[in-house]
């Protein structure tokens, strides 16, 4: 490629800046002046200098962590993500080098398009010789029950990704393709969301393609990826779940698109139609973007140990009522052993020279391309065709004689199912470290969308950089480290939003998933939970700081029952005794373990594992209070800081636990998922007041003990102003019960949140027939007419033993009723299906068969 011009030597933090020797680097020249590109970025990150560069990278990391960016979850447990790790500093491309980027990846994508749609259409290319049959139908991305499968129009490869790096020479060359599910679309969008806030006036200054544009045409694409159907089409996004390793990009495209975040078991297939199971009826599909692999997308034609997958979906695919994108089987073309294949293949099917060049690659199923191989074993990257488990990446000059031998035999005994690639010495980038701007290899992902009878390319992409200076490059996602590609523009853009397009608007009934009502139900009762546990925490606290000695009697015996109140509410056994030395570290431990059920911490996990799965549904601000509080608790912490930690971080807890109440309360549209969400909040409220009264006032004590205790139960339930505004007086435990289970204008009250839990119920009821009340409304119906018809008076009058049983029969009931409410709604809405059996193979006959869960 030309050189690139030049500018004036620079000065400062890029002047220490050491580029490896022999090896081209975007940023300077071997003389060490500043590229083309950089010359506007370089001195503006010269003047900011190495601290304000550090302090903009940890406002990257603040900015990512509220937005609750991850990667790499491990599976069954949605939140042990690994934070995303974001350089802030930009690598930027000009316009004539990204033309000639853009014009290679198109190419690309319309050659793979073409060899798709031909591997499972007329399979000319297998008949002419073009492509030997071994290296298609023996790779695991071949499906043979997708043959003939079609989507509308001409593009059967919808979405597709190349990943690309410059060698030392500055040369670009391809080091792989994507075709089954491409990931990172939403990475980075949220790279270039986070860049931008981190450095506004810059981003804003150096004219910047905008990736709007982008979105703009997969949502085009998508549409015209549908069946035809009357009125718009439905599309949904199908994830794997909350534990998937990229389950934030799913759960952010479907946000940022509008469209559906779905299971599979959220779909079903009924007389060869895709259905959403939606709340009360099933809702038609039309268009799936699939974030799931093939052969994981149907256990009864293809892996029948997948739990991830719609069962019947690859016949309803061949009738063609609904449209799978990318198209199932397309994982076939991530095939590296077509490498050396695409150049002729792209002069027979575009009669063009391929424009951008494969890293050097050898088939071991020709023969030619096995000797090579196994003459240069030590100085090859050795790669299986398939990616299959255990048969990892080998870097033949890292390997013993031994290890060499092993895949030696290897490779004859399956010679289809190997290549080696030439070692490609990379060119650098500057990435930002702790001793500033160090040089680093580094390989960006690029993006494209179909458009009409050819693609678009997103401007800018996904750029990965090496952990260290000079060491071998190989991507691995458990520690690497990302950029944001700026393409800059040649003349100003026209600036316009995602939404901003021409038409009319068309209005979408989008529906919810009962998986999607549920987890949002559980957010609200979890939510409570924590709120209702860091009131009674911070009430003992404060009563631990008013009576430390035990001088108290009345003090003392309040502090005891306000213990064994919360010992009975968090299930600890065998509670807390007053005199007790761990009772600190008892109760710091009750803030922060969250592998222990009834901790705050535990709740809060559980929160945020409801959280994930609807993250479409969640205002955006929702991840900086989950973020926050998940900072707070789960950070190891000094047992011997509980008093601080029982007064600072309660305060603090309690005013994210505020946030998340307003945030549900003003930044959501109060339609069917506020309702759940708002549903299980009232339910959860209702019943840890009930919980609290029953393990407090089931018991009479002397007169300053009860008053103390009543303040207390008060001050836990928020309710203390209102009570000494309203009765000017010592509680009693009559006027304080009024307060606390009758009073409808009471917002702490079990009365308010009844008349409000019936409301949601009414709304959300499945009613069979006119007329009748579904069984949640009977319960809520009883549940009313037992409150307003009970009498406290008598119920708190104590007996000669000092008991109060009547008003612990009545709260005993109540809490009855309340739970047999959450049953009743689980029944009603929330659907529970049966464990999937695997249909035995031939393979199975005769032996056990093992589910292997995915």
């Amino acid at each position: 490629m030309p050189a690139e011009p030049a500018t004036a030597t620079p000065i400062g933090l890029i002047a220490g800046y050491q580029p490896l020797p022999a090896v081209h680097d975007d940023m300077v020249d071997v003389e060490g002046r500043l590229s083309e590109q950089w010359a506007h970025i370089g001195p503006v990150l010269d003047g900011l200098g190495r601290h304000q560069l550090t302090q903009r990278r940890a406002e990257a990391a603040r900015l990512l962590a509220n937005d609750g960016v991850d990667y790499q979850r491990a599976a069954g447990e949605p939140s042990t993500g690994r934070r995303w790790e974001l350089d802030p500093v930009p690598l930027p491309l000009g316009s004539a080098q990204w033309a000639e980027v853009e014009r290679g990846v198109i190419q690309r994508a319309e050659l793979l398009n073409l060899i798709l749609a031909d591997i499972y259409g007329a399979r000319r290319l297998l008949r002419d010789g073009l492509l030997p049959p071994e290296l298609v139908f023996g790779h695991p991305g071949f499906l043979r029950q997708a043959d003939q499968i079609r989507i509308p129009g001409s593009q059967q490869l919808v979405t597709c990704a190349t990943d690309l790096a410059r060698d030392a020479s500055g040369a670009w060359w391809v080091l792989s393709d994507r075709g089954q599910t491409p990931s990172g679309f939403g990475y980075a969008l949220e790279n270039r969301l986070v860049v931008s806030r981190v450095f506004p006036s810059l981003h804003r200054d150096a004219q910047v393609h905008r990736l709007a544009p982008f979105f703009r045409t997969l949502r085009s694409a998508l549409r015209a990826a549908a069946p035809p159907t009357p009125g718009e089409p439905r599309i949904v996004v199908l994830t794997p779940g909350p534990w998937s390793e990229s389950a934030f990009e799913h759960a952010f495209l479907a946000t940022y698109l509008g469209y559906s975040l779905v299971e599979g078991a959220d779909l079903t297939v009924r007389d060869g139609r895709v259905w959403l199971r939606s709340l009360g009826q099933l809702e038609p599909v039309d268009v799936i973007l699939r974030r799931v692999d093939s052969s994981y997308c149907d256990p009864l034609e293809l892996r029948s140990e997948s739990l991830l997958g719609v069962p019947g979906l690859v016949e309803a695919c061949r009738i063609g009522s609904v449209s799978v994108v990318n198209t199932l089987g397309s994982g076939v073309l991530e095939n590296p052993g077509l490498l050396p294949l695409l150049p002729r293949l792209c002069e027979h099917l575009l009669g063009q020279p391929l424009r951008l060049p494969s890293v050097p690659t050898w088939w071991c199923g020709a023969d030619d391309g096995r000797a090579h191989v196994l003459a240069n074993l030590d100085q090859l990257v050795v790669k299986s065709i398939g990616r299959e488990p255990g048969a990892p990446t080998k870097l033949g000059w890292e390997l013993s004689a031994t290890e060499l031998d092993e895949l030696r035999h290897r490779i004859e005994a399956r010679p289809y199912a190997w290549v080696g690639q030439e070692r490609l010495e990379l060119a650098t980038v500057p990435s930002l470290t702790e001793a500033g701007l160090e040089p680093r290899h580094a390989v960006t992902r690029a993006f494209l969308v179909a458009r009409h009878e050819s693609y678009v390319a997103m401007p800018g992409g996904l750029t990965t950089v090496a952990t260290s200076v000079g060491g071998e490059f190989i991507a691995k996602r458990d520690a690497s480290v990302y950029k944001d590609l700026w393409v800059l523009a040649s003349e100003p853009e026209d600036l316009g939003g995602f939404w901003l397009h021409g038409g009319h608007p068309v209005a979408s009934t989008d529906a919810m998933s009962s998986r999607a009502a549920e987890n949002m139900f559980w957010l609200g009762r979890y939510a409570e939970r924590a709120e209702a546990l860091v009131r009674l925490l911070r009430v003992v606290s404060d009563r631990r700081n008013d009576f430390p000695d035990g001088v108290n009697p009345a003090g003392t015996a309040c502090l005891r029952s306000l213990l064994a109140a919360l010992a009975q509410l968090t299930g600890t056994r065998p509670g807390f005794q007053q005199d007790d030395a761990d009772i600190s570290r008892k109760l710091l431990d009750l803030l922060t373990d969250s592998s222990r059920t009834g901790s705050l911490a535990f709740s809060v996990r559980r929160m945020r594992d409801a959280a994930y799965p609807v993250r479409d549904q969640l205002p955006g601000d929702t991840w900086l209070v989950l973020g926050a509080l998940e900072r707070e608790l789960l950070d190891p912490a000094d047992p011997a800081r509980g008093a601080a930690l029982a007064t600072g971080t309660l305060s603090r807890v309690l005013t994210s636990l505020l946030a998340l109440s307003g945030l549900a309360g003003e930044s959501m549209v109060h339609d069917q998922g506020w309702r759940f969400m708002n549903a299980g909040r009232r339910l959860e409220r209702a019943l840890q007041i009930c919980a609290l009264l029953r393990s407090t006032v089931a018991v009479a004590h002397d007169t300053a003990t009860d008053s103390l205790l009543l303040e207390s139960l008060l001050t836990s339930a928020e309710s203390i102003i209102t009570y000494r505004r309203r009765y000017r007086s010592h509680a009693q435990l009559g006027t304080v019960l009024d307060l606390l289970l009758l009073d409808p204008d009471n917002p702490r009250s079990v009365g308010y949140q009844v008349d409000r839990l019936s409301e949601h119920v009414a709304t959300i009821a499945r009613r069979e027939s006119a007329g009748r009340l579904t069984e949640p409304e009977r319960l809520m119906l009883e549940i009313s007419t037992a409150l307003r018809l009970t009498d406290l008076n008598p119920l708190a009058e104590a007996d000669p033993d000092g008991g109060r049983p009547g008003i612990a029969t009545f709260l005993e009931r109540l809490s009855g009723l309340l739970e047999r409410t959450g049953d009743a709604l689980d029944a009603a809405h929330f659907t529970h299906l049966l464990p999937q059996q695997p249909m035995p193979t031939l393979a199975d006959a005769g032996t056990s068969h093992h589910l292997r869960l995915v």
